[in-house]
């Protein structure tokens, strides 16, 4: 039996947890985020960049920095006055919570994360518009309207750049008759090389499974 890195007396930094793993988690459902597997209309970034971003879901905001390199993308952020760092790799469809003062990293399937794992099979039509200037980038504002067959469906606008970096994204996430506004914007973007080594788990820490249960009060 995996031991989990908390104890019960840690439950309220476990549903913290949990609505910041599932902001993450659903903005990979997001059209720019998404080409590496075949769905969204945009495909992964052509360019690799950091950035500084505020993600929204609901009423909760979340400050982060971003690192991201085709497929690969990296979030690391305070949440509860602990650094938690969360990796991304679309192509696997895997994301890795590192917990560094426990040396410990946590993998989740994302198709398999409730409320986000169904997402994934939305299919997407989008409309350019005008482009614009986020936070004095350019990037091309698009209407998207993302569908599946279960009922759930995604819509909104998503900023992106000549380089396929999604820069801002403001969306309602409709699922099972329940509404979510997911928003995100970058902020001091960088486009150029990045230590790719910050992209994966560091040699010496300790691997699990995230559990699922973690996301059971989180749903919808």
């Amino acid at each position: 039996m995996t031991r989990l890195p908390w104890g019960p007396a840690m439950g309220g930094m476990r549903a913290g947890l949990a609505r910041l793993l599932a902001a993450v988690l659903l903005l990979l459902a997001v059209p720019a985020g998404a080409g590496a597997q075949g769905y969204g209309p945009f495909g992964v970034p052509h360019a690799s960049y950091t950035a500084d971003a505020t993600l929204q879901l609901g009423r909760r905001s979340y400050d982060m920095r971003v690192i991201g390199s085709g497929a690969l993308e990296r979030r690391e952020m305070v949440n509860q006055g602990i650094r938690r760092i969360v990796l991304i790799d679309q192509r696997a469809r895997r994301a890795t919570l590192l917990m560094p003062d426990q040396r410990v990293a946590m993998d989740a399937d994302i198709s398999l994360v409730p409320g986000v794992g169904e997402l994934l099979e939305l299919r997407w039509k989008a409309q350019p518009l005008a482009v614009e200037s986020v936070a004095g980038v350019r990037a091309r504002k698009h209407r998207v309207d993302g569908t599946n067959g279960r009922g759930d469906r995604i819509t909104g606008m998503a900023w992106v750049t000549g380089d396929n970096i999604m820069v801002r994204a403001d969306l309602e996430v409709r699922r099972q008759g329940k509404v979510t506004r997911v928003k995100q914007e970058l902020r001091n973007l960088r486009v150029g090389a990045v230590d790719r080594a910050l992209l994966t788990v560091p040699a010496g820490f300790r691997r699990m499974p995230l559990p699922m249960n973690l996301f059971n009060r989180q749903r919808g």
